[in-house]
């Protein structure tokens, strides 16, 4: 059985593809534990594979599924293969399950001691991909399912946002090189994802001020006055934050032209141009907006 990263993984989407496929089309019914996280078997892997072939193929999403579906009900089940990169391992839902169970449960201490046990596992980038990041994921699906409290996600949250601000001033030896400003749009909050790309940023070598969220227009243009800062990062992390964060990004393009601006987050495709896009891995992010300022200054 497979957390969702490792369904997605296995099959070379992405888990928000994965959750859009099961949610609009049905094409899978995964299984859940007792605290209701999602599990992948093979034989789910191998229908999201068919429908994952079929859509590379040139099929809409729909008629893929609709396929994919047909082909897995006309083939029996003990030909479903074991996916062939697995390890016969369950792989482990700690984390999640622990944050989570701590959340709705307010227990301060349960949180402190799973994010102790994580962030010990190995390098911070390396810890907030593969681990942090996809517990709160699910987090947030607790939240939606009213298995957690919003007072249970934010001293979640609130946990984490610590950690990284361990992380971001433990990094700030290796930021001697050109200066970013990153922060939010006014109204948006959401910003672990941010945060942890300034923590990226400082550890490539970058000198960051991270204002934070919530910032009106204004705020930002007040920052961007300084001729030393060489780009502005924001987020846009919900459809809820695309008009305001759109609303910075022209208002600093069209006061200072200049400057490059890059965002991020799950809705960054609906960031107005010309604003540079930076993806989905904090590590790649960084490389991309390092590279891109340090060709920005030889020209």
């Amino acid at each position: 059985m497979y957390t969702i990263k490792h369904a997605a993984q296995r099959v070379g989407i992405t888990t928000a593809t994965l959750r859009a496929w099961e949610r609009r089309y049905g094409v899978i019914a995964p299984d859940r534990t007792e605290s209701g996280y999602r599990l992948y078997g093979d034989r789910d892997v191998a229908v999201l594979r068919s429908m994952k072939e079929l859509v590379d193929q040139g099929w809409s999403a729909s008629l893929a599924a609709a396929e994919a579906i047909r082909i897995d009900r006309a083939q029996p089940a003990h030909q479903i293969a074991a996916d062939p990169r697995s390890d016969g391992t369950r792989p482990t839902l700690d984390l999640t399950e622990r944050l989570t169970s701590a959340a709705s449960t307010l227990d301060t201490t349960g949180l402190a001691a799973a994010l102790d046990q994580v962030f010990a596992l190995g390098g911070f980038e390396t810890v907030m991909t593969d681990h942090v990041f996809p517990a709160l994921e699910d987090l947030g699906d607790a939240w939606a399912d009213g298995r957690v409290s919003v007072a249970g996600e934010h001293l979640a949250s609130n946990a984490v946002m610590r950690r990284l601000a361990l992380a971001y001033e433990a990094a700030a030896a290796h930021g001697h090189g050109p200066r970013i400003a990153l922060g939010t749009a006014s109204g948006t909050r959401h910003e672990i994802g941010l945060f942890a790309f300034a923590v990226a940023a400082r550890r490539h070598g970058m000198d960051t001020d991270y204002l934070g969220a919530d910032l009106p227009v204004d705020d930002w243009l007040g920052v961007v006055d300084d001729p030393a800062l060489a780009a502005a990062v924001l987020v846009i992390p919900t459809t809820a934050d695309i008009i305001a964060t759109a609303a910075v990004i022209t208002a600093v393009h069209d006061h200072r032209p200049d400057l490059l601006v890059a965002v991020g987050g799950g809705q960054q495709s609906h960031a107005p141009e010309p604003a540079v896009r930076l993806g989905h891995d904090i590590v790649a992010g960084a490389r991309t907006l390092a590279a891109l300022i340090s060709a920005r200054t030889s020209a």
